[in-house]
């Protein structure tokens, strides 16, 4: 007789749901994973992540609970610093242009520099860390089509992988390979900052969890089938 398959038991069902969803979105490497425990703060859980050497779990963990213009300010210092790195490939003059162009956003965050940065990041190359950069930009906008036609918002939960992504590319640049583990670990501190100034681990959870859950219901809305019931 053939045994039922035994379902696996969730690793995040003892976490409150905020923390749930943010480890879900997170999608820890399976030795970060480890660590994971209802007891640990997330202030905690990034310090281990960080000891233990599992840096890219715990640059999603900072990704996922920024706001997007904060968010793609990392991900642009990063992408600069990219095309500083000694011995790194010299950027491209599309790469410089799209470089400003995404300050121009940050400075000025409204429709007319999100589809400039758009443009020149496509310009530049979306494989490209700056390219990655525009394109969290262009996500972290109101509507993904043309301004004459009605909003269609990105889907919830677009721009920190992609955010998480470009600071990881960009670490790699390192000409030497003994410099990415560094540079990577210096971006995260740097992403520490920024929560910092959010007020903390659980101010800044609480505060993405919030929006994420207005995004859905907007998106939801916006996307709904008319014949919907």
């Amino acid at each position: 007789m053939t045994a039922p398959l035994a379902m696996a038991p969730d690793p995040l069902a003892a976490l409150a749901e905020p923390a749930r969803w943010l480890l879900t979105r997170v999608a820890p490497d399976e030795p970060a994973m480890a660590f994971v425990r209802p007891d640990l703060a997330l202030e905690q859980l990034f310090d281990t992540w960080m000891q233990q050497e599992q840096v890219p779990s715990a640059i999603r963990l900072l990704a996922g609970v920024m706001p997007s213009r904060e968010s793609v300010w990392w991900a642009w210092v990063s992408a600069r610093h990219a095309t500083q790195m000694v011995g790194g490939a010299a950027p491209t003059a599309a790469a410089h242009k799209a470089i400003a162009a995404v300050e121009q956003w940050i400075v000025r965050p409204d429709d007319d520099a999100r589809r400039a940065a758009w443009d020149a990041g496509n310009a530049a190359g979306l494989d490209t860390p700056i390219g990655m950069v525009s394109a969290a930009v262009f996500l972290s906008g109101a509507t993904v089509g043309p301004s004459s036609l009605p909003a269609v918002p990105p889907p919830p939960g677009v721009v920190p992988p992609l955010v998480a992504g470009v600071v990881t590319l960009a670490a790699a640049a390192n000409a030497d390979a003994e410099l990415v583990g560094p540079t990577l670990a210096a971006f995260a501190a740097q992403g520490l900052e920024i929560i910092k100034r959010l007020g903390g681990w659980d101010a800044a959870l609480a505060s993405a969890y919030e929006r994420h859950q207005r995004a859905v219901v907007e998106y939801e809305r916006v996307t709904k089938s008319p014949t919907a019931k």
